[in-house]
């Protein structure tokens, strides 16, 4: 069993370090009494983005040909299909 610490900002997980839970796995949730400090959320927000930007700065990798559109589709076309 693994065990993650974060906190949830608009629906979505939060951790430090970046963490991958593997797919279609059983998880429990544990939600605590303390609140997360705002500025320490963002600080670590701030910090996930900062490490994809030296990632992709520090990139030896070089891009062929030119990258696929993406399609957005908003919330109410996706329920409908």
């Amino acid at each position: 069993m693994l065990a993650f610490q974060g906190y949830f900002q608009s629906g979505r997980f939060i951790s430090d370090p970046p963490i991958q839970i593997p797919e279609r796995k059983k998880t429990i949730v544990t939600v605590l009494d303390e609140s997360v400090d705002e500025e320490g959320a963002q600080k670590a927000y701030q910090s996930l983005w900062d490490e994809i930007i030296d990632e992709i700065e520090n990139s030896d990798e070089v891009l062929e040909g030119e990258p696929e559109r993406l399609h957005f589709r908003s919330p109410e076309k996706t329920e409908a299909l």
